[in-house]
């Protein structure tokens, strides 16, 4: 049995929902400590949802068998973790956020050599800030901790800031001025190395990942079913495509197929038009595909 580990606060709705989507109901038994289990399922010995800063330290120290964590704070601690699964479905969305220096836009810096000798740097990052800033040559620069709404943290005394930044949105907002980046970070699924070498709890580590990946990638896509007269099946099977084409089954109606497949979402209405343009017709979408193994 594993034991997994998994974000709350922004992140829970998302990670919870797609969990659900994998076949594993989160049921939480510990309000308090937001522990529990997964319902129907015996190989998951028990569930937590826990800070995203903590969680790298708990798979890192053997509490969890395996976890969801950012790759920000994997970074910020030096965890040397396996990564199994890259999930873009964090606070980037599709896209893997940014970690920035950042200052207000009407400062006279340039770069990192530029900033005053001893000033603050604001951030939550604060292991990552101090090596980072080490390695640039900026050991002089104070790292001061934020915990939160460190965007605002240069109105009240500091020279930048270290921060997450995903549209840059909330930079604008505060008038401030990216001034390098210093990673990128997606939403991953990480392992205990010594769990991963257990020959016993290995092929379940491997199931859950599967299964994880299959619900992000059923949410990428879509069921297509539509029926198409003979004339136009040839082209109408290039136009669905799919995982591996379509399936085709004749109709009670001669002359008539149905096609059915599972087509990238971005491509969906682009799909739809082409298909009707050659006479394909009750062309049924289905969105909300549960999963999807490869």
């Amino acid at each position: 049995m594993i034991r997994i580990v998994v974000p709350d606060g922004s992140m829970q709705k998302t990670v919870v929902s797609m969990f659900a989507k994998a076949g594993l109901l989160i049921i939480i038994e510990k309000k308090r400590t937001k522990e529990g289990k997964v319902a129907e399922v015996n190989w998951i010995e028990s569930i937590a949802l826990q800070r995203p800063q903590e969680i790298s330290h708990y798979i890192t120290h053997g509490h969890f068998d395996v976890g969801i964590v950012g790759e920000d704070w994997i970074a910020n601690w030096g965890h040397k973790l396996p990564v199994l699964l890259s999930l873009p479905i964090g606070r980037g969305g599709n896209k893997p956020v940014k970690i920035i220096l950042a200052v207000s836009e009407n400062s006279p810096y340039q770069r990192i050599r530029d900033l005053p000798q001893g000033c603050e740097i604001a951030t939550e990052y604060i292991q990552l800030a101090q090596r980072w800033l080490a390695e640039n040559g900026r050991p002089d620069i104070v790292v001061i901790p934020s915990y939160g709404n460190t965007e605002h943290k240069i109105r009240f005394g500091a020279t930048a800031i270290i921060d997450v930044s995903e549209s840059g949105e909330s930079l604008k907002e505060n008038r401030l001025r990216v001034l390098c980046q210093i990673m990128e970070s997606s939403t991953v699924v990480v392992a205990n190395p010594e769990s991963l070498a257990d020959k016993t709890k290995q092929p379940y580590i491997d199931l859950f990942v599967r299964l994880i990946r299959g619900a992000y990638q059923a949410s990428q896509y879509v069921m297509l079913t539509a029926n198409v007269p003979e004339r136009a099946l040839k082209k109408a099977s290039e136009i669905i495509g799919g995982l591996k084409g379509p399936s085709c089954s004749p109709l009670t109606i001669k002359g008539w197929f149905a096609l059915q497949s599972v087509v990238p979402k971005i491509d969906e209405k682009d799909i739809m038009f082409r298909l009707l343009q050659i006479g394909v017709t009750d062309i049924v979408v289905v969105r909300n595909i549960p999963t999807i193994m490869t």
